[in-house]
């Protein structure tokens, strides 16, 4: 049995009674008046509760307000009465979805979730459904970290339809697994640069591309993402303590926050890093004084114009071709910092500290993607199990033994 009182549309001030027994739905609009609604439902429930049920198909009813297909409630729809309620991506997404992730959402919608249930209604898109596409999905050839893209951007929409619009019951959602098939290729691992290959990639940085040279030590001895440092400007250096404050991220040529609440930090800064950054620094005020600047560009690693520089750009233009040059085998500008972080922990360093430092949101992440490159901390003789002096396979007889219930009523 369910009498519920709600408001329809949200923020309407109109209130509606929904009754849900024994498999008969009805609905009655109520009016401006919310104490009304209430007590009408409570004379309800006890007619209910008293086996009462011929008002269920006596009493007059009046049409629910209409529930939006998934597509009207992304992109925006009229209701009964003509008025144009703003849909998901306007309403909510963009203004509590970092720009990069709605991006990613907007394609996922136009391509796999709404020519598959853009015309159902969202109270009736059901678990079974969710569930059924994101198998579909996958035996169409989609990795399953794709699948769960999909399913998350799906989430994330019908959160908002639960809640706080109160279109739907439930979150269908959840709950709702992804089965990732046996012979499916993994993700591709790290691919650290050795200390040597290191050395070896900053030699050609040095000669070839100089401008970049800075770049890339800071990058290889800090372990930030390209666009965290994109998005340092001298102010967030504290050159005394050795500290870089990251609180920027710069993604598709926009600047923005990190990538998530973990990684606001501060991450130390090796004396290298330190030297080559207080040379930049001295090399652009040089080049303010000559070309008659006022100041030098905010931003630490900037193009000519003076802004962030772009690391899109940066991977197509340059890195491809330092690689190329420095005759290794090829890698992305990430591994850089892959390289910062196992170089890090196979020398021992604690793995909650690397953790932080690299802006991971807890350690468990950290040590499920470089688990392994830990140091092995035990070297026991394993050939000891084949000639045992002393049995402990069985309880010592000298340890005490638990206390029975007897022992424990005396």
């Amino acid at each position: 049995m369910g009498v519920k009182v709600r408001e329809r549309p949200k923020g309407s001030g109109v209130w509606w009674i929904f009754i849900d027994h024994q498999g008969m739905r009805r609905s009655k609009k109520i009016g401006k008046d919310r104490r009304v609604a209430l007590e009408a439902a409570k004379r309800i429930e006890a007619r209910l509760v008293l086996g009462d049920l011929a008002f269920l198909a006596d009493e007059g009813t009046e049409r629910e307000p209409k529930v939006p297909t998934l597509r009207e409630y992304v992109y925006g729809w009229k209701d009964d009465e003509g008025r144009f309620s703003m849909g998901w991506l306007e309403k909510y997404a963009r203004i509590s979805v970092k720009r990069s992730t709605r991006r990613n959402y907007e394609v996922i919608l136009k391509k796999h979730l709404l020519p598959a249930m853009g015309n159902e209604r969202l109270d009736r898109i059901t678990t079974r459904a969710v569930a059924d596409l994101m198998v579909q999905k996958i035996r169409e050839g989609l990795n399953s970290k794709t699948v769960k893209n999909i399913k998350n951007c799906l989430s994330s929409v019908l959160a908002y339809a639960h809640h706080p619009d109160e279109l739907i019951d439930r979150n269908p959602v959840l709950g709702v697994k992804i089965p990732k098939p046996e012979g499916e290729s993994p993700a591709r691992e790290p691919d650290p640069f050795s200390r040597e290959e290191r050395r070896l990639l900053e030699q050609v940085y040095r000669k070839h591309f100089p401008e970049y040279y800075p770049l890339i030590v800071t990058a290889f001895r800090t372990g930030l993402r390209m666009g965290e440092l994109a998005g340092l400007q001298w102010g967030d250096i504290d050159f005394h303590q050795r500290v870089a404050r990251i609180q920027r991220n710069v993604v598709h040529g926009r600047v923005t926050t990190p990538k998530s609440r973990s990684g606001k930090r501060d991450v130390r800064l090796s004396r290298q890093v330190v030297t080559e950054l207080e040379r930049l620094r001295k090399k652009r005020k040089e080049e303010a004084l000559r070309t008659g600047r006022r100041s030098v560009p905010e931003w630490v690693f900037c193009n000519e114009s003076g802004n962030p520089m772009d690391p899109d750009n940066f991977r197509k233009r340059v890195w491809k071709r330092a690689m190329e040059k420095s005759g290794l085998r090829r890698r992305t500008p990430h591994d850089m910092r892959h390289t910062y972080a196992t170089l890090r922990l196979s020398k021992g360093d604690p793995l909650a500290e690397v953790a932080k430092e690299m802006g991971h949101s807890s350690a468990q992440i950290t040590f499920n993607t470089y688990y392994k490159w830990l140091p092995c901390e035990s070297r026991s003789d394993i050939d000891e199990l084949d000639d045992v002096v002393n049995d402990h396979t069985q309880p010592s007889a000298t340890y005490p033994q638990p206390e029975t219930k007897k022992d424990l009523a005396v």
